[in-house]
């Protein structure tokens, strides 16, 4: 018989999934044009990003180096290689890599994780980051 230490623990602070995107640490992959991109690519569950790997994945508001994308193909990218990766480090999270083109014009290797787990309701989510993210 295993007792929860945290049975009787008084809860100090939490942070949420809505409070992080409504303060921008993560961003609402749902939002369009992002949600149908995802659901085309055959994800069904809800998608959020952290604003560090949105910022080195997807956004093009600094457009030097950026001619001729948008972030929306970028996203596509990133769902795309996410769907063909295999889960090796266990069932709740993913690595993979892509070729991403930098601000400076250079494209470089990156990789990207997902972590799979509930939302603030317990329904199931996943949400991509950087590797030294957590």
């Amino acid at each position: 018989m295993t007792d929860d230490i945290f049975q009787d623990a008084d809860i100090i602070d939490t942070y949420s999934r809505k409070e992080a995107i409504e303060d921008g640490t993560l961003v609402d992959m749902t939002q369009e044009p992002f949600g149908q991109i995802a659901r085309e690519a055959g994800i069904k569950w809800p998608v959020a990003m952290t604003a560090a790997a949105f910022d080195g994945f997807v956004d093009v508001s600094d457009t030097k180096g950026h001619s001729c994308q948008d972030a929306a193909g970028r996203f596509l990218e990133v769902v795309r290689m996410f769907r063909v990766t295999r889960r090796e480090t266990s069932p709740l999270e993913a690595r993979w890599t892509l070729l991403v083109r930098d601000p400076d014009g250079r494209r470089r290797r990156k990789e990207l994780k997902c972590i799979s787990g509930p939302d603030d309701d317990g329904e199931p989510c996943l949400t991509f980051m950087l590797p030294d993210e957590d």
